[in-house]
């Protein structure tokens, strides 16, 4: 990726400042300060994309893959039309007529629509349906039953917009995910009624908390945390808990020396309380490059980050820490 030194004439794709120093994008060719692309100069030589050209680009992919599913959509349609119209034919011949030659001229039976209907349904029925076994069976044959998947619900605040969605994607088809989120709210307010939707959870389900924190210390900075997580603690002892940490505020760098002691704080109680069925999700690694132009929320980039973390959580391997260009805006 090519880059301009103190002879940039431009202005900050991001700011609309002029820009003495800093990168370009691949695909507009606009230029940004190092600070507003959310990367440094020793990443340089790395190609850099915008957060417009990255989104312009998901929502292109998800164009083409809607378009191809609506192709795949017509032709089931069309082959539906073709089986509808070849039974018709056959329940109108009477039952001497109903034989087709095949290119050797040997007669067939063509099975009626009643025929295929219960071929059909015999196939698929399930063992549990099919009623109990007579002592003049000569077979016992086991009644099959599915295993229930484990169940996740997501609690969040913004920030926990559309990662129910990308979480079911990354755990897969044993889990069933569930996700409530409510804009601007504090974190009493995103988990006032945890107790009563995780009542049926065990310990082989998961409750994930993302956001909340944030907005009680933005509305008081003296906010105390250990209350919220004690009230948690006692309504989800029967299940288990992943709470995301608080992520940097790249809109307001000055509330970030607040982050580091929640997140310090929230280590620290989770042992105080006895909170042995909660665990932190530590979102430091998350970089400003990573959240939207404002600062505040992730982008597309960012929310798979978290969801990775999440997921990685969950199935229990380690994640490593990595303490980038974030801790900067400490002071």
């Amino acid at each position: 990726m090519s880059t301009r030194g103190n002879d940039l004439s431009g202005k900050c794709g991001a700011c609309r400042r002029k820009v003495s120093q800093g990168t370009g994008c691949e695909d507009c060719g606009l230029w940004f300060h190092w600070e507003c692309s959310g990367t440094n100069s020793d990443l340089a030589i790395l190609p850099w994309y915008c957060n417009s050209c990255v989104q312009a680009k998901v929502i292109k992919k998800q164009e083409e893959t809607i378009l191809s599913l609506k192709r795949e959509l017509e032709l089931a349609r069309t082959e539906i039309d073709l089986l509808k119209g070849e039974l018709n034919l056959v329940d109108n011949c009477p039952e001497e007529f109903r034989t087709v030659s095949n290119s050797r001229r040997k007669l067939k039976k063509v099975p009626s629509s009643l025929d295929v209907k219960l071929a059909l349904t015999n196939r698929f029925e399930p063992l549990a349906m099919l009623g109990p076994q007579t002592d003049g069976d000569a077979i016992d044959q086991p009644v099959l039953e599915a295993k229930p998947k484990r169940k996740i619900l997501v609690l969040g605040s913004s920030h926990g917009r559309g990662i129910g969605q990308r979480l079911q994607k990354a755990m897969g088809d044993a889990y069933a995910v569930t996700s409530i989120f409510k804009p601007n709210a504090d974190l009493s307010n995103v988990t006032g009624d945890i107790g009563k939707l995780c009542k049926g959870f065990s310990k082989e389900d998961q409750v994930v908390i993302v956001g909340g924190p944030g907005n009680s210390l933005e509305r008081n900075l003296n906010y105390q945390i250990e209350k919220d997580l004690s009230d948690i603690a006692q309504k989800t002892s029967h299940t288990n808990v992943r709470f995301v940490g608080l992520f940097w505020r790249h809109d307001k760098p000055w509330i970030n020396r607040c982050v580091r002691e929640i997140n310090l704080r929230l280590e620290r109680s989770l042992v105080e309380v006895g909170a042995a069925h909660i665990d932190a999700i530590d979102v430091s690694s998350i970089l400003r490059s990573e959240h939207t132009v404002h600062g505040l929320h992730l982008n597309p980039r960012g929310k798979d980050k978290l969801t990775r973390l999440i997921a990685e959580s969950i199935k229990g391997r380690h994640i490593p820490v990595v303490m980038g260009v974030q801790n900067h805006f400490l002071g």
